[in-house]
């Protein structure tokens, strides 16, 4: 099952991918229509994942696109969401920017471990600032009726980015273990400093006690 590229959780996530341009071209025109493709999308990223899983379709290719989809759809939806609320305080296009960096660098890292044939696993913090995204977006929606509506979602995904973040850095941390790096954790790096400190006392009092030989042969 894993070579099969038309698998009906494929098939699911292909017909995700369709849905966000036309998400964009909707989301202008009437946002209650783009909060309609907007959930279609997040359900369906919910139920390929159980389908693949519960009757065993896992493919390679799922586990590309399925990932790429839903950064795709929350980028697009940021995108026409700080276009709408160009206006609002605070500017929810910050958020934009700091994801849209964010997905960017893991792009070209991405393609720089391609080449070096190193596979580093997403770990749960990542999944956890994606399922909090959505839930802030969806909040968001309703800003332009509720200014508390616009705050709420501006915060719950102002955590979402914070977790997204570090995730990055716990993920830049196993690309550095996979090629060969040593990352050393909090007590190595004091062990470190420690012995660099007792090294330098040492070497003072070394330096000072032959200095002082040295006076006592020249007297």
């Amino acid at each position: 099952m894993k070579g099969k590229i038309f698998t009906p959780p494929n098939i699911i996530t292909f017909v995700r991918i369709l849905l966000i341009p036309a998400f964009a071209a909707v989301m202008f025109a009437n946002m209650i229509w783009g909060l309609v493709i907007f959930l279609i999308c997040a359900s369906t990223d919910l139920v390929d994942g159980y389908v693949a899983r519960r009757y065993n379709m896992v493919s390679d290719l799922g586990k590309l696109l399925d990932p790429v989809a839903d950064k795709l759809m929350h980028i697009t939806v940021m995108v026409c969401l700080s276009v709408i609320y160009g206006d609002k305080i605070p500017p929810f296009y910050i958020l934009t920017i700091i994801i849209a960096a964010k997905e960017l660098l893991m792009l070209l890292v991405g393609l720089f471990l391609i080449t070096k044939r190193v596979v580093v696993p997403a770990n749960i913090y990542g999944k956890a600032a994606s399922f909090l995204l959505s839930i802030g977006v969806f909040v968001i929606f309703f800003g332009e009726y509720s200014a508390a509506a616009y705050l709420a979602g501006f915060i719950v995904s102002s955590i979402a980015v914070a977790i997204a973040l570090l995730a990055l850095a716990i993920y830049a941390a196993g690309i550095l273990k996979a090629l060969g790096y040593k990352v050393p954790d909090g007590a190595q790096k004091m062990e470190i400093v420690v012995g660099k400190s007792q090294k330098t006392a040492v070497g003072k009092e070394q330096d000072e006690a032959q200095a002082d030989t040295d006076n006592s042969e020249k007297e």
